[in-house]
């Protein structure tokens, strides 16, 4: 039951919308699929609270927008979050693990 509510609600939203959730759904997977335990990735909804405060915190205008361990920020799809993934787990090279956040 639960998924088929989840897939109710995101029908709900407009398709550029949609596309977008889709693009960052498959972002993660594959980030995951390719790296494992030596990232951890927090996707952040900026409308709600938590994250309505960490928007306003790091000055988050578009989205998304990508934080990587080490301070990078990378907005939108063109910012390359992938290499920007990449820079941030060599910069950590023999530590276990790198945190990336996504706001969408």
């Amino acid at each position: 039951m639960g998924k088929k509510v989840h897939n109710e609600e995101i029908n709900e939203y407009p398709e550029d919308v949609k596309a977008e959730y889709f693009r960052l759904s498959e972002w993660v997977r594959r980030t995951r699929k390719t790296h494992g335990q030596r990232v951890v990735i927090h996707v952040v909804d900026p409308q709600s609270l938590g994250g309505f405060w960490k928007v306003l915190k790091h000055r988050i205008r578009r989205y998304p927008t990508f934080l990587m361990d080490g301070g990078e920020r990378i907005v939108g799809w063109e910012g390359d979050p992938d290499g920007a993934l990449n820079r941030a787990l060599a910069r950590q090279s023999g530590s276990v693990q790198t945190e990336a956040r996504a706001w969408f």
